[in-house]
């Protein structure tokens, strides 16, 4: 039997420099997705969506949200703990997208177009609003 405890949910750590949100199992490394502050008015996006080869060329990230579809541009940053290229996308706090992220009900993200097939992820948008707003306020 699973603990509500160590379902995913979104939450959010402060810290003096900027609070994070978190789709995940607090208190562990299952995360699905986060939300930063990188200035005052833009956050950066970072789905767990990995390029398991350095990409060539541009790179898209697609995030569906409910029925709607935004594709943003990807920055990839080579992560030595996973050993592959992850993507992230940096939005304006004003941005469409995360208008819908706050408000939908799922958000499922992969390259646009995919890298490899079965790399789409679906997580719960349950409880973003209020996350992604303290990333914001905290900006």
């Amino acid at each position: 039997m699973t603990s509500a405890a160590n379902e995913p949910r979104w939450f959010v750590q402060e810290a003096p420099s900027g609070n994070v949100a978190f789709w995940g199992v607090p208190d562990t490394d299952a995360v699905g997705f986060t939300v930063s502050c990188t200035s005052g008015s833009n956050v950066i996006l970072s789905p767990a969506l990995y390029a398991m080869s350095e990409p060539t060329g541009s790179q898209k990230i697609r995030f569906t949200v409910d029925d709607d579809t935004y594709v943003r541009d990807a920055l990839l940053v080579f992560s030595e703990r996973d050993a592959a290229w992850r993507a992230t996308a940096v939005v304006s706090t004003e941005d469409e997208v995360l208008t819908a992220l706050k408000r939908g009900s799922t958000v499922t993200y992969d390259f646009d177009p995919p890298l490899r097939e079965g790399d789409a992820f679906t997580v719960s948008l349950k409880g973003s609003g209020d996350a992604i707003n303290k990333v914001i306020d905290g900006c």
